[in-house]
């Protein structure tokens, strides 16, 4: 059965990226559509909960659109096996990306909210917020089957390329962020060396956070 694939977002990286990270490691294309800023009022209603981004999947059964980027990346995991081998490997993939999520859960007020253009907000966030939430993504992964692998193991999961967009859009953010989490620092090398993210990671647009990070 082939499968192909229709992904429905902005043209950011936000809350699609670990979802191109994810098909890119499995090896699989997809068609990007785009959304720009103006165009998203009328199609706002067309999508399924009114949210972006969507999955369009097809497949010899026909079609299916998935909402909720967290259960797009789940279902991609399960079909594409990133999502654990073992039931040990999944809990620990599922445990590394809602902590990776967590450490990122405020940088969309920084990025397109009361934060943004706010140096003094940045400043804040990066020396007081983020570092608590780094601790405990370093201790997490320090206490990983293989601290110099991934989160649940000797090979890459969905949760690994969850906390990889973060880690990435930390350092886009605020570039001095992992000096202090040289385990984090060298899991984020590791992931990016991965050869089959290579060259969608060369090729793919800055983070939008170097150019909103205030001066």
């Amino acid at each position: 059965m082939s499968t192909s694939y229709e992904l429905i977002y902005f043209g950011v990286h936000g809350r699609a990226e670990p979802i191109r990270l994810l098909l890119t490691l499995a090896g699989r294309s997809w068609k990007a559509v785009d959304v720009a800023r103006d165009q998203w009022g009328a199609m706002k209603p067309r999508m399924p909960l009114g949210q972006m981004p969507v999955l369009v999947e097809h497949d010899d059964a026909g079609s299916r659109t998935i909402p909720q980027s967290q259960a797009i990346l789940r279902h991609l995991a399960r079909t594409l096996g990133l999502a654990g081998h073992t039931e040990a490997e999944t809990l620990a993939a599922d445990v590394a990306a809602e902590t990776a999520l967590d450490a990122g859960s405020g940088y969309g007020a920084l990025l397109y909210g009361a934060g943004r253009g706010d140096r003094a907000a940045w400043e804040k966030h990066f020396t007081e917020v983020w570092p608590v939430h780094g601790k405990r993504l370093a201790a997490l992964l320090e206490r990983a089957p293989d601290p110099a692998g991934f989160f649940a193991g000797t090979a890459p999961t969905w949760g690994d390329l969850v906390a990889f967009q973060v880690l990435h859009a930390t350092q886009a953010m605020w570039p001095t962020s992992l000096d202090a989490f040289p385990t984090l620092k060298g899991f984020h090398d590791r992931v990016a060396a991965l050869p089959a993210l290579r060259s969608y990671l060369a090729a793919r647009p800055a983070h939008e956070g170097v150019a909103a990070r205030p001066a």
